[in-house]
């Protein structure tokens, strides 16, 4: 089966060489003690009663469920000299609490301040290398509004390779309430792989839509459905459940890869689909010439079904079953020779 590559992303790897990730540090480095505490005490954004409850819970890792929430997941994203971890969280509209605003009868809204420390782990000790506050406003269409209806929230900070522990609060401002939480999570060291050797992703996301923005947002920030990379509102497939005929976009990097002679680099990529380890629909070869990869990937309506009956022996197209699918993506470096193979896992609904 054929399909065809995108090229509206292409500049994308442009803007990742090119990036320079704007954030603010919440602790200054140390130069004297009696100037440090007054210093600590000027610079922490995080008020002291929520600071309190972020450390008693650090080492059970236990959270307050006043407003619940959890971290779940976490995309890392590639950028200049270091990468962004994007934090996924699935929040419950009736426990962030929207309400009508007297301005705007056709939606509801809510705002929420996120507070949180990150954490360097390194054994068993616990370095913090970032604290932060962050503001978010939210609205959801007020007609057919479900109070249980659950919706992503995305956390995004730049940090290098390591493994980290994210110590969160949610808070809404109007009623009072406060949920912390606890997150711990590992960004590949993908340049030492290449160094070794290897082939390795950054991760593999399907992309409901994307959009281009006016200009680079800065972190850390919090959003609702999307999450922002250099100038673009990524709108990710979080859940990974599709349907026939759609299309969502692959992105992702590939780290190990080399030029050629002519300083171009020579990649082969195989997708196919899969069910139960059979392959459903195989698409032709696709050739990149660079390591950054967007590729539209087009779900299938029929499979390939091998029919006997009285009437003999054919192939019929037949329509695909809802069911637990992979998308197999098997790629070659032909430069180096190196190959890896990756999988995505996602649920078919045909309804």
């Amino acid at each position: 089966m054929r399909f065809k590559r995108a090229f509206t992303l292409s500049l994308i790897m442009i803007l990742i060489l090119s990036l320079v990730v704007a954030f603010s540090e919440a602790a200054p480095q140390k130069k004297d003690q009696k100037k440090d505490q007054k210093k600590d005490q000027k610079a922490s954004v995080i008020p002291k009663d929520i600071k309190a409850l972020l450390d008693q819970g650090l080492a059970t890792r236990q959270g307050k469920m006043d407003l619940p929430f959890q971290f779940n997941d976490v995309i890392i994203l590639p950028a200049k000299g270091t990468y962004i971890a994007i934090m996924v969280s699935k929040i419950k509209n009736a426990d962030l609490e929207y309400t009508a605003p007297a301005t705007d009868q056709e939606n509801l809204k809510t705002n929420v301040d996120v507070f949180f420390d990150i954490y360097q782990m390194q054994d068993s000790d616990l370095k913090l290398v970032a604290e932060h506050r962050v503001a978010g406003s939210f609205a959801v269409p007020a007609a057919g509004y479900d109070p249980e209806a659950e919706a992503n929230y995305y956390l995004g900070y730049p940090l290098p390779s390591g493994k980290y522990l994210l110590a969160c609060a949610i808070g809404n401002p109007n009623t009072k309430k406060l949920g912390t939480s606890y997150y711990e999570f590992e960004i590949p060291n993908y340049e030492k792989i290449a160094a070794e050797g290897k082939l390795e992703t950054s991760s593999l996301f399907l992309l409901k839509d994307i959009q281009q923005m006016d200009t680079q947002e800065n972190y850390p920030n919090f959003h609702k459905d999307y999450f922002s990379w250099i100038i673009f509102k990524a709108f990710p497939n979080s859940e990974k459940v599709l349907k026939p005929g759609e299309q969502p976009t692959l992105m992702f990097m590939i780290y190990g890869t080399r030029p050629n002679d002519s300083q171009k680099f020579d990649i082969d990529i195989n997708f196919d689909i899969r069910k139960d380890n059979t392959k459903i629909v195989a698409f032709s070869t696709m050739k990149y010439d660079t390591p950054f990869i967007e590729q539209p990937i087009p779900i299938p309506t029929t499979k390939k079904v091998q029919i006997k009956d009285d009437k003999g022996e054919r192939i019929e197209d037949r329509p695909i079953e809802a069911g637990k699918y992979e998308l197999v993506i098997n790629v070659k470096d032909n430069t180096s020779g190196l190959t890896l193979e990756k999988r995505i896992p996602f649920d078919l609904v045909t309804q």
